[in-house]
């Protein structure tokens, strides 16, 4: 909205926008503090300010990726990171062909090499694009070198240190959610 020029938003228009009851979305932002005026909405830089605040995104985060492959690629090549300041500094997989290898300017190093090349004073957090069957253990190494946050594919369950913050990103539980919605688009079609 900000590059688009707008400079006031209602919670009406930011409902529609993210699919969800305007009253929730004042409800959500209020939890943070006072940002809009009634009758008048938010000011869009102000709430972009406050947001980016809130969620951590007005200071530099450095990344770490565990997994080179195809879903790694989408990360590395996405200019969304760097409007977040999340900056991709390491990469690491454990096939032959890919170490040593530049990705982006970015050395692919092994698997092996975790413990010696992370540094959790400067690396603050970790993708992890790997089969399920490895996520526990790339999880559990992480947790040793003393990486405090970390978000993950898998559709399973992993224990994690607790100062480590895990996230797991489940794409079959966010294509039911898209299911679900379609579902209720094309029943509102049929009524």
């Amino acid at each position: 909205m900000e590059n688009a020029g707008v400079q006031t938003v209602s919670s009406q228009r930011l409902g529609k926008i993210e699919g969800v009851n305007p009253s929730q979305i004042r409800k959500d932002l209020s939890m943070f503090g006072s940002f809009g005026h009634r009758g008048f909405g938010y000011e869009v830089s102000q709430l972009k300010a406050h947001i980016t605040e809130i969620l951590g995104l007005n200071r530099k985060w450095s990344l770490v990726i565990i997994g080179a492959g195809q879903l790694s690629n989408v990360f590395i090549n996405s200019g969304a990171f760097r409007k977040r300041n999340l900056r991709i500094r390491k990469i690491f997989d454990d096939t032959p062909e890919l170490i040593g290898k530049k990705i982006k300017g970015i050395s692919v190093s092994g698997m092996k090499n975790l413990e010696e090349e992370i540094d959790p004073e400067t690396d603050n957090l970790a993708i992890i694009a790997v089969p399920p069957n490895r996520v526990q253990s790339v999880i559990d190494r992480l947790g040793k070198i003393g990486i405090k946050g970390a978000l993950y594919f898998a559709a399973r369950a992993v224990n994690a240190p607790e100062d480590m913050v895990v996230v797991n990103q489940d794409v079959s539980v966010e294509l039911g959610t898209l299911t679900y919605h379609l579902k209720a688009r094309i029943n509102q079609g049929a009524g």
